[in-house]
């Protein structure tokens, strides 16, 4: 089996789901491609048997679960899973046509732990479209390398990689809370001894409205804080695990920039004596605060550590946040 294909789902517009299955169904060859779409159903009130069975496909199987979220149904479709590589994609997204078998060829070619891909934001429940790909890939390079130069997205439907890279780590979502993507995409590109990206851009993330990172209420805005501060717990605690044995500066930096959104997060959301009394001392206990001022992690990072280190500076940042500048 060369792709493992998995979907979580969980209460989603029946139409949304059957785009997502159709756009990875419709990227293949009759010939020469063996792939599966699991789809993990995580508790919903009507389950989508009725969009697998219009399908009427083998290769697409479909598993329902208790609610947990969405890291224990990514978890649980890894465990079903057959194929040398993973995708993740999900339910309400999809895939951008004639890209996914030609960026699969090239992993499988090269055997790349890791292959990322271009996304691009889409509006609209109509498919978009983007050219077909005659894609090509940059010099491989060890996952470390990879984050100690760029600013690693938490997607972990940005990139194909290699089942067998989770399975000997054992690399898990943690489950049952939001935020459950940056320690498994962290953890997953430490251990990747053979990176490549490629210029294709292959998954398009659907803006729907209701989705959970544009639900506003308070109570919610409160949960995403505490799941964001257990996020920058969780990657502190497996990097203190591993700085004995490998070089963690890639994962140094994915910590810092996860500190970042945190102070952008907490601007955004509270008033500034919340932020001063209570927030900066939380970060402060863990030694996460004041940011270190590193020229090579990018000047936008810069700058913002150099203001968020000073209350002045601190007091320009949260009003650039409520007028939405940053």
């Amino acid at each position: 089996m060369d792709l493992s294909v998995i979907i979580p789902h969980y209460n989603l517009n029946p139409e949304l789901l059957a785009r997502a299955i159709d756009s990875v169904v419709k990227q293949w060859d009759e010939d020469n491609v063996e792939w599966e779409i699991i789809v993990v159903d995580d508790g919903s009130d009507v389950p989508p048997e009725a969009v697998i069975r219009s399908f009427n496909h083998s290769n697409i199987q479909l598993y329902c679960r208790e609610h947990a979220r969405q890291g224990a149904a990514r978890n649980f479709g890894l465990a079903k899973a057959r194929g040398k590589y993973i995708l993740f994609l999900d339910a309400d997204d999809y895939i951008f046509a004639n890209t996914l078998a030609p960026v699969l060829k090239l992993a499988l070619l090269n055997d790349f732990d890791i292959l990322r891909f271009e996304t691009k934001r889409v509006y609209g429940k109509s498919i978009a479209l983007t050219d077909s790909c005659r894609p090509s890939c940059s010099q491989p390079t060890t996952g470390e390398a990879f984050m100690r130069k760029n600013n690693l997205n938490d997607s972990p439907y940005s990139f194909l990689f290699r089942r067998n890279l989770a399975i000997d780590h054992n690399i898990l979502f943690p489950e049952n809370v939001f935020l459950e993507d940056c320690l498994f995409t962290a953890r997953l590109h430490h251990f990747a001894q053979s990176l490549s990206t490629v210029n294709a851009t292959v998954y398009a993330y659907y803006q729907r409205p209701d989705s959970t990172v544009n639900k506003s209420s308070e109570k919610h805005k409160e949960l995403l804080r505490q799941h964001h501060l257990m996020a920058i717990d969780q990657l502190s605690s497996f990097i203190n695990s591993e700085k004995g044995h490998c070089d963690c500066s890639g994962l140094r930096r994915k910590l810092q920039f996860l500190v970042v959104d945190y102070l952008r997060r907490i601007c955004r959301d509270l008033n500034l004596n919340d932020i001063t009394q209570h927030q900066i001392p939380l970060l402060r206990s863990r030694s996460l605060f004041p940011l270190p001022l590193r020229y090579d992690y990018g000047i936008k990072y810069y700058a913002f550590a150099f203001l968020a280190n000073r209350r002045p500076g601190l007091d320009l940042l949260h009003l650039m946040s409520r007028c939405n500048i940053i």
